[in-house]
C-alpha cells in the first residue's frame, strides 16, 4: 500500500472513530447525512478530497470487521462480520431468505442468537462461527 493511500485510509478511520469532530460534521453534511461514512459512494460533483477519502475507504474496508452489539447496523449478506479469516462474510448463499440485518439473528426476549433460525438459514461452518460471536444487545454495532 502506497503513503498516499496509507493517509486516506486513515483520515477514513478517523472520520468513523470520531464522528463528532469538526471535520467529520462538514462531510457528512455534504457527502453522507445517513451518519454512515464508509457507505458512501462517489457521486458527480464531489470535492477531490472527498473523492480520495472515499479512495481510502475501499482500502480500509480490506480490514475491517464488525463487532456484535445489537445487530441493526450490520448487513448479514455484506458487512463483514463473521471472524472466519476468509471474507468476513456468510459463506452461505443468500437464496431467497428476506433477513437483512444481523438483528434479524438474535431474538428479541432473550437478546441471544436464535440458534434454530441460524441452524435453518446458514451452512454448518457459518454456523460455528456464528454462534461463537458475542452478542452485546445493549450495545451498538462497532468497527474494529
Amino acid at each position: 500500500m502506497s503513503q498516499e493511500v496509507a493517509m486516506l485510509t486513515r483520515q477514513g478511520w478517523r472520520l468513523i472513530m470520531d464522528p463528532e469532530s469538526l471535520c467529520a460534521q462538514v462531510l457528512r453534511a455534504k457527502y453522507y447525512p445517513d451518519g454512515d461514512p464508509h457507505v458512501a459512494s462517489e457521486k458527480p460533483g464531489i470535492s477531490y478530497s472527498w473523492r480520495s477519502i472515499l479512495r481510502g475507504f475501499e482500502a480500509l474496508k480490506e480490514g475491517l470487521i464488525w463487532r456484535v452489539g445489537d445487530g441493526t447496523r450490520i448487513n448479514i449478506w455484506s458487512d463483514a462480520w463473521i471472524p472466519n479469516k476468509v471474507t468476513r462474510r456468510p459463506r452461505t448463499p443468500r437464496g431467497r431468505t428476506v433477513l437483512s440485518k444481523v438483528s434479524d439473528l438474535i431474538s428479541p426476549i432473550t437478546g441471544t442468537w436464535d440458534e434454530q433460525l441460524i441452524r435453518d438459514v446458514f451452512w454448518d461452518e457459518d454456523v460455528q462461527d456464528i454462534l461463537s460471536i458475542p452478542v452485546k444487545p445493549d450495545y451498538e454495532d462497532t468497527v474494529a
